[in-house]
């Protein structure tokens, strides 16, 4: 239970020492024995607040609501600009003991509801209402779904009702509606049911993982494992647990094999996205449980992106919720033409009108403006980078567990040199999620960026973005910073590895303009000119404003002059062939 006084500041502004006086004797005489009669603990006070533990839902509801009757009929006589009121939230679940403290988002979602209660109101979590809705005297009001800050899934919620306190909802919910999902326990269908704790082990830590996708709303473990051996049909399940997409999966061990299977299921069509399968030798199965969900995560993740930008493309832009507006800005970010970069950043500012508590429209606009300068496209960087800041700053406010927002920081940060803050932010975001294969080609910036680029450093992270996600739309960009890492090492050798890395980037459908213009160097080199046409033809249909003295000035990392001196006869080739001079 999490308790608030309400208007504390400007209370204390008005008298101080009545104010505090009176909050002192609350305490004494009202709230410290009610909580203990009910054997709650006060596991910390905030001043103008508390938080407490309580054996059960059912107690602490009705300590709750004993409290705010109790304060309505002692403050109740007293002007409402004078009175004594709280809010008060309460969630449960398993919590994180830390000394007497407790952490996790049991906690903080019951401070959550606790901002939403009207004053002198009780607010409960979904959690609680299942453990009390039977057996309560106390009536509830629901408020639906709420979204609540640094909280990446909507908290169902209700109100009691206490005398003197208007109980119905306040405000609507947002329209953010991430996708949610539910991560079913994996069947097992070896002979030995020992191999039962193998099957749920691994659904269990697919749940783990997904979880720290904060756009995702991954339903918890006993919800999800409770479906097993019912039979339904998995269309029925999601209808229950009110989610858009369902993981089922099997484990088969034979002798010394094992094969893992995972579905990805959308739950209105009954529709399977995507399936994979994988066979392995069982040597120390701790280890192999490890491999096999972060093969299940790393390729689930990306399909529900997919299908998410996929479903947004479908629908005009006025219906869209603020999730559906990033899908679609970023399916537009990912077309990386003139066009559709403005386009992803409107659709990023459409979202956060649609929803300006929502952290993920501000981190994907300050990812925007890092690359609008990374790719050369900034007309003036200081500008850009100072929006950036703003848009990344404001998204780790309102969620500061949402990776994108430090990645996006730590980009920025990158551009204005200050390497020790960039790495701590780049750091927090692994440490948040190291899943992200978008957070893994923001430190291939950070390497890139320094005075002597860590190029070994720079291969190997987006080594790790490519082994994590070989289809995402950045792909290219992996392939490209691969080969730009090889290439640095050694300006003046034109290597079999760095070519194969640079026509990997340049398959790409989509793809931006500058590894078509390297990989148009390299055709230079080898004497292929009609390749290095084709190639600088795309780069041209991708920048119709690309130049020679633009491209010798494209971009701001410290290296960039010596990498241009070095293909200086090669881009005088590529002028003999369609690049313009100015």
């Amino acid at each position: 239970m999490a308790a608030d006084l309400v208007g504390y500041s400007r209370l204390v502004s008005n008298n101080e020492e009545a104010v505090i006086t009176r909050f002192r004797d609350l305490r004494r005489d009202l709230i410290v024995p009610t909580i203990s009669s009910a054997q709650g603990r006060v596991i910390k006070t905030m001043g103008d607040g508390f938080l407490v533990e309580f054996p059960s839902p059912r107690a602490a509801l009705h300590t709750a609501v004993f409290l705010q009757h109790a304060m309505y009929e002692r403050e109740g006589a007293i002007p409402s600009e004078t009175r004594l009121m709280f809010r008060i939230g309460i969630n449960y679940g398993e919590v994180i003991v830390d000394g007497d403290d407790v952490l996790g988002d049991v906690v903080n979602i019951a401070a959550r509801l606790e901002s939403i209660a009207p004053p002198g109101g009780v607010c409960i979590s979904e959690a609680v209402y299942t453990e009390v809705a039977d057996a309560s005297d106390t009536r509830l009001v629901p408020l639906g779904p709420q979204y609540v800050k640094n909280i990446p899934a909507p908290v169902n919620a209700w109100n009691a009702l206490i005398k003197g306190v208007d109980a119905s909802p306040t405000k609507p919910a947002r329209r953010s509606e991430r996708p949610s999902i539910a991560v079913l326990a994996f069947e097992n269908n070896s002979d030995d049911d020992e191999q039962r704790f193998l099957a749920d082990g691994i659904a269990e830590d697919v749940i783990v993982q997904l979880s720290r996708f904060r756009s995702l709303f991954v339903i918890a473990r006993n919800s999800a494992f409770s479906y097993r051996n019912t039979h339904k049909d998995v269309r029925e399940i999601a209808r229950e647990l009110g989610v858009r997409y369902v993981v089922e999966g099997s484990v088969r061990r034979g002798g010394d094999r094992l094969r893992v299977s995972a579905h990805l299921v959308e739950a209105k069509t009954g529709r399977h996205i995507w399936s994979g399968r994988w066979d392995r030798t069982v040597s120390d199965l701790f280890d192999l449980q490890d491999e096999l969900t972060h093969a299940i995560v790393s390729e689930l993740a990306p399909e529900l992106g997919a299908n998410e930008r996929s479903l947004a493309r479908r629908k005009p832009t006025e219906n869209l919720t603020a999730w559906e507006l990033c899908q679609k800005g970023l399916a537009e970010f990912y077309n990386y033409s003139e066009e559709s970069y403005p386009a992803a950043a409107r659709l990023f500012k459409a979202a956060i009108d649609a929803d300006p508590e929502f952290a993920l429209p501000y981190a994907l606009l300050g990812r925007w403006h890092s690359v609008m300068v990374t790719t050369g496209r900034s007309v003036d960087i200081p500008n850009d980078v100072q929006q950036g800041l703003i848009n990344a700053s404001k998204a780790i406010e309102l969620d500061d567990r949402l990776e994108d927002g430090h990645f996006a920081l730590g980009s920025l940060l990158t551009l204005m040199r200050q390497e020790t803050q960039a790495k701590d932010s780049l750091d927090r975001a692994y440490a948040l999620n190291d899943n992200n294969p978008v957070m893994y080609h923001a430190r291939t910036m950070f390497y890139l960026y320094q005075v002597e680029p860590d190029t070994h450093a720079m291969e190997k992270s987006a080594q790790t973005a490519l082994a994590l996600n070989p289809k995402d739309p950045l792909a290219w960009a992996f392939h490209f910073m691969i080969g730009t890492a090889r290439w640095m090492r050694n300006l003046e050798n034109l290597r079999p590895d760095v070519k194969e890395a640079i026509d990997a980037a340049c398959a790409s459908v989509q793809v931006d303009y500058f590894p078509l213009i390297i990989g148009a160097v390299l055709y230079v080199r080898l004497n292929d000119l009609d390749q290095a046409k084709y190639l600088l033809e795309r780069a041209m249909g991708r920048r119709p404003a690309l130049t020679l003295k633009m491209w010798h000035t494209a971009f701001p990392f410290p290296s960039w002059p010596r990498m241009i001196k070095s293909i200086e006869p090669e881009l005088e080739k590529l002028v003999e062939i369609g690049l313009p001079r100015e």
